[in-house]
């Protein structure tokens, strides 16, 4: 009868633990968003039929089978049935306040319960602590408010936590910050007030644990760890302080201020690991704008990890997110999963909430997945506090380093759960509340089930418990099959390589989410032991018809089944072939864009119908079907280059054949070329070629745009000739002859401006030519030819103008023209040089009719001279003149007339 008691008594002990994580089942909070934590099934559900509407504080509770009782903002109470209570109204919490409220039940009277609620420190009308109790029993179950407002602290800061003292006990601790004292004053809080909860009711005489510091920021979350052994409160403007807690004696201690190395450096949410060895904040830059408001468009928030083992806490920080978001609270759900809250109007993260996965692992392995839970409700800045114990670290009894209460297996597979192994405790396992008969430290599932241990140590610790949600998932279907492969480089051996992951689709059923593993023998596959798998994307068969033994994997689940792989080698054989092309691609370096299809209808002649055909630049890639070409290939190595073919049928390989690519060469000639006909000359012919740089080949062969189809054309007229030349591989050019006009030139007029200091001849002319000048004089001298048509500081006498064409060849034609000039004196001594003074650049054709008359400087007429003459040698009468100026005066013939003096020197 004892051991029946004993039995009775230790399965309730262990469903105490289940049933205190039920108390939390049901959330309320933002903007009527809710959630339902289902432990019986580990589901979570989204609710959307609460009435509560808040920014920050929040508080609900369930029974201990996890039905809704009442929830509260800290100011207004509603019961299971979503309408306000009897009496519910005017609490005195704040719904902008963090943590506005937070329900104890009453230790010993499961129809009592506590509701503890903090004002905020902002509108001047702090009513500090205060306490309303409920009776759950009245009104049907739907509760009365009995008893309000009783008054703890006249003033304390937005936060409030509670815990159970110890694992043998009902009594818990509420725990606020608030001044030494109590008082008003404000923004003086340095002291942690420990409020004990018994049987008897609220203890308003605190527990004190006063520290040198000064809190002016009343927000931010108040935690105390699952074990009841920390507490972590954050301060928004005034950081961030970890305590030790003895639960016994509900005192605070050691004090560690931690820092955010960041912009978001204010704390807000804070929240403890199930296991109470890590510690998880929530901080943000708090912006405020110029006016003194909050934009939450400004903020950035971070969401951190410290570990509570660490040497030096401070340094073990971990950043676990980064991005523009406003503040929010964090909260340890019953499911063992930290649930963060997304305040946010402008990426819409306020419908959803962030969740940390798994809490209980160091850094980034503890998974956190920002837009985890779609609340169709919005989220403000809170989320409901509860009694810490509640979530109070159950031993992990699955211990594969995934998950602590969930575990996932396939079918036929079985799993040892191992709870501490302690000398004499007594172990009681259950299957979805049923005891089962294994008493050990472990036990091992074969099926789906909620299996629970609990572990009375018998030595006066508090007892052990475990869960795990066991499931199974069905394992995939995985198909025999056949590979056949070409055998290797032609040798009939039945031996190559294969690419085993060819045979994936027929394998896997072409489903996606399933891999394969490839092994030699059936004991490796069975077991999944990818250490002995082998290299499947190039194996070589020892055997013909060999047999490989494959392990088709769920991706998501890894879960497998067992399948065969026959490996078969073909002793058919495709055909060899060749493609050619043309460097005609502009480059002329030897490559050439081929399209592989045409080379198939010889590959696969004498081939059954249906047979694909796949191109790859070596043979390995086309034994092994890796790197595949596309149809169009360039070849890699000019002029000539092997490359393979892979004829198979639905993956069956009949075999790999050579394709010879090659690019001929084009003809070598020159492509463009311009020339001009003499208009002149017409009609004489002129002749234009195929300019080969070889010369003419024999090899070649010609087509004129005229019709000809010889090396050279005769032509006499402008246009553009083109001729194709192709060598004797079929390959071609063709250049462009263009043939403009051009003749001698058309002298249109001559223009001398001369009796000058600077005599010029400048010459007007026409044609298609490009034309030269030159200036031929009487003694036979002539100028070097110039572009230019003017001629600048010209001797007078008598010139032939030279037109040339100069680049065309057309020919030249020339005028005559006369430049008068005088000369300034003369020496008429019989030396033979300027013996005579005469007008210079008159000639019988030009000016011969002028009159030139020479005077004394005193004006006498000493010499007419004829203009045909010789000139005048100084003399007059016979007589020498002597040395002086003398004047002349001439009347040329086209009607100018000149007057001017010139020296006799003797």
């Amino acid at each position: 009868m004892r051991t029946i008691v004993l039995l009775i008594m230790a399965c309730c002990l262990a469903c105490s633990n289940i049933f205190a994580q039920k108390q939390a089942a049901n959330w309320y909070f933002g903007e009527n968003a809710g959630l339902r934590f289902d432990l019986d099934t580990n589901s979570l559900i989204v609710l959307n039929d609460g009435q509560l509407n808040t920014r920050e504080g929040c508080a609900s509770i369930s029974d201990s089978f996890g039905n809704l009782l009442f929830y509260s903002d800290g100011v207004t109470v509603w019961n299971r049935n979503h309408a306000v209570m009897a009496n519910g109204n005017n609490l005195y919490g704040d719904a902008s306040s963090t943590q506005s409220a937070i329900i104890i039940p009453k230790p010993g009277d499961p129809t009592i319960y506590y509701i503890f609620t903090v004002d905020n420190n902002l509108d001047g009308a702090n009513f500090g602590l205060n306490y309303s109790i409920v009776d759950i029993s009245l009104n049907a179950g739907l509760g009365e408010v009995v008893s309000k407002n009783s008054n703890l602290l006249r003033e304390c800061s937005e936060k409030i936590t509670a815990v159970l003292k110890n694992c043998n006990s009902e009594d818990l601790w509420v725990l606020t910050l608030a001044a030494e004292d109590g008082s008003t004053t404000p923004g003086v809080f340095n002291t942690f007030h420990a409020f004990e909860v018994t049987a008897l009711g609220v203890n308003p005489v605190s527990q004190k644990s006063t520290f040198n510091i000064n809190i002016s920021d009343a927000r931010g979350y108040l935690k105390l760890s699952p074990d009841g052994t920390k507490v972590a409160c954050a301060n928004v403007r005034d950081g961030l302080y970890l305590y030790d807690f003895d639960s016994d004696l509900g005192t605070v201690s050691n004090q560690l201020q931690i820092r955010i190395p960041s912009t978001s450096r204010y704390p807000y949410g804070v929240e403890f690991s199930p296991n109470s060895q890590l510690l998880y904040v929530h901080s943000s830059n708090d912006y405020f704008d110029a006016t003194g408001g909050e934009d939450p468009t400004t903020h950035t928030s971070v969401l951190s990890q410290f570990d509570l083992t660490a040497a030096d806490i401070r340094r073990s920080i971990v950043t676990l997110d980064d991005r523009q978001l406003f503040r929010g609270g964090l909260q340890l759900g019953p499911n063992g999963k930290i649930y963060r809250a997304l305040s946010s109007t402008y990426e819409q993260g306020q419908y959803f909430l962030g969740v940390i996965e798994n809490p209980n692992r160091v850094g980034i392995a503890c998974n956190y997945n920002h837009f985890a839970v779609d609340l169709r409700g919005a989220s403000s800045q809170g989320l409901p506090p509860f009694i810490t114990s509640f979530f109070n670290t159950e031993i992990d009894i699955i211990r594969n380093g995934l998950s602590t209460v969930n575990l996932l297996l396939c079918d036929g597979k079985s799993y040892e759960l191992i709870a501490d192994e302690i000398v004499g405790a007594t172990y009681i396992w259950t299957k979805d509340g049923i005891t089962l008969t294994e008493n050990d430290f472990n036990l091992e599932v074969t099926e789906a089930g909620h299996y629970e241990v609990y572990i009375d140590p018998n030595n006066g610790d508090c007892a052990l418990v475990g869960q795990a949600f066991v499931n199974y998932t069905t394992n995939p279907i995985a198909n025999d099959a056949t590979l056949i492969q070409c055998d290797e480089d032609g040798l009939v051996d039945g031996l190559t390589r294969f690419n085993l992951n060819e045979a994936n689709d027929l394998l896997t059923g072409g489903d996606p989410n399933l891999s394969t593993v490839f092994y030699l023998n059936a004991t490796d596959a069975s077991i999944n032991n990818t250490v002995n798998a082998i290299n499947a994307s190039n194996f070589s068969n020892t055997i013909n018809q060999q047999i490989i033994h494959v392990a088709v994997v769920n991706n998501a689940t890894k879960c497998y089944s067992n399948s065969e792989l026959t490996l078969d080698v073909s002793t058919t054989n495709s055909g060899n072939t060749q493609l050619t092309g043309c460097d005609d691609d502009g480059i002329e370096d030897g490559f050439f864009e081929f399209n592989l299809n045409e080379a198939e209808s010889d590959i696969v002649n004498g081939l059954p119908s249906g047979v694909n055909t796949s191109y790859f630049e070596s043979y390995t890639d086309a034994l092994l079907e890796q790197n595949k070409l596309d149809t169009f290939f360039t070849n890699t190595i000019p002029y000539s280059q092997t490359i393979y073919a892979r004829v198979e049928n639905a993956n069956d390989c009949y075999g790999i054949s050579e394709i010879l690519l090659i690019v001929n060469q084009l003809p070598e000639i020159e492509t463009e070329e311009l020339t001009y006909y003499c208009l002149n000359t017409f009609p004489q012919t002129i002749t234009i070629n195929a300019d080969t740089i070889n010369n003419a080949s024999t090899n070649y062969t010609y087509n004129w745009s005229t019709g000809d189809n010889t090396y050279d054309i005769q032509i006499n007229q402008s246009g553009t000739y083109t001729v194709t030349v192709t060598n004797d591989n079929g390959c071609f050019k063709t250049r462009n002859i263009t043939v403009e006009t051009s003749n001698i030139a058309t002298i249109n007029a001559i223009e001398v401006v001369d009796a000058s200091q600077n005599n010029t001849i400048t010459v007007s002319v026409s044609g298609e030519g490009l034309y030269e000048y030159a200036l031929l004089n009487n003694d036979g001298v002539q100028t070097p030819f110039q572009t230019n048509p003017v001629f600048e500081n010209v001797f007078p006498g008598i010139y032939t103008v030279i037109v040339n064409d100069y680049e065309n060849n057309c020919g030249a034609i020339d005028d005559q023209v006369s430049v008068i000039g005088f000369p300034k004196f003369f020496t008429p001594n019989n030396d033979g040089v300027h013996d005579k003074w005469q007008v210079l650049g008159i000639s019988d054709m030009f000016q011969a009719n002028s009159k030139i008359l020479i005077y004394n400087r005193f004006g006498k007429l000493i010499k007419q001279l004829n203009p045909l003459g010789e000139g005048w040698d100084g003399r007059f009468n016979g007589e020498k003149l002597p040395t002086d100026d003398y004047w002349f005066a001439v009347t040329l013939q086209d009607g100018r007339v000149l007057k001017n003096h010139f020296t006799l020197k003797r």
